[in-house]
């Protein structure tokens, strides 16, 4: 999708190639809504093993960081697919029409293809499937209420290591999020910013936290004060008046991962959370 070809895993059958790998601890299947909402499609294949059709781009994403984000935790902390049990890894892309959204329905990751103007195709991030990836391993480990405090803690750990995710598949990877889907037309714009979240509307710091009813609780909207905290974590720098030495990105994973699927609880608040990440 950014114009770059990528190699896949799949798996022959009847004369086609399905969009299947068998390679990894769990198998990762990818299907096609073909623009539907009301089901979550059918494997997606092609006749050739080539998938060099702009139709195949979402699939080709999706099916290819899908595989990455599971090699970064099988690699990083030997986790074993999205419940640590070897749960297979499904995707479905070509959802709904000019859906401008990702989401997990609860056993497999939905990527819109966007309207072209505000996004584009959502599998195109690789940020992206590793935060709704996260989510997965989020809602098999600690499991938070997804609401208030409990749930921006959720939004940012997905945030968290879908920015990890990117830096494992790419070593220039940057600190923005969905910034490869988001308003094409627009340079230098994405949807949330681990360094900066007040760019796109989040706030930064807890004396700023949004305290309504929209948003869940602005479980969006205040993760941005995890995800300022794990910035400056792993780079260091000075908010609010306090300065601190980055440790780096790996390290800071090394604490937010055993801290989301061993410590963390369902209602794990804000000032709850640093007992569970030393």
């Amino acid at each position: 999708w950014l114009g770059n070809t990528k190699s896949i895993n799949t798996t022959p059958s009847g004369g086609r190639y399905y969009c299947q790998d068998n390679t990894n601890g769990a198998t990762i299947f990818t299907y096609d809504a073909k623009n539907d909402s009301t089901n979550m499609g059918t494997p997606f294949a092609d006749a050739d093993n080539v998938f060099n059709a702009a139709y195949d781009a979402a699939a080709v994403d999706a099916h290819y960081y899908a595989g990455k984000t599971y090699d970064y935790y099988k690699a990083t902390f030997n986790g074993n697919s999205i419940n640590d049990a070897g749960a297979p890894n499904k995707s479905t892309v070509h959802y709904g029409s000019n859906y401008n959204n990702a989401f997990g329905n609860g056993s497999q990751m939905v990527y819109g293809d966007g309207d072209g103007v505000t996004f584009t195709s959502a599998s195109g991030g690789i940020d992206v499937i590793g935060h709704e990836l996260t989510h997965a391993v989020t809602e098999n480990s600690s499991n938070p209420i997804y609401q208030n405090e409990s749930g921006a803690k959720n939004e940012a750990i997905s945030d968290i290591f879908g920015t990890m995710v990117e830096f494992y598949d790419n070593e220039n990877g940057d600190s923005e999020i969905g910034e490869d889907i988001y308003t094409a037309g627009k340079a230098g714009d994405a949807t949330a910013s681990m360094s900066d979240g007040t760019k796109y509307g989040d706030v930064d710091h807890y004396s700023k936290r949004y305290t309504g009813s929209s948003d869940n609780g602005g479980v969006h909207t205040n993760s941005g004060i995890i995800n300022k905290q794990a910035y400056g974590n792993a780079n260091g720098g000075t908010h609010y008046g306090v300065t601190v030495t980055g440790i780096g990105k790996d390290k800071g994973g090394a604490i937010y991962y055993p801290a989301n699927t061993q410590y963390f609880t369902q209602s794990t608040t804000f000032s709850q959370a640093p007992a569970g990440a030393v």
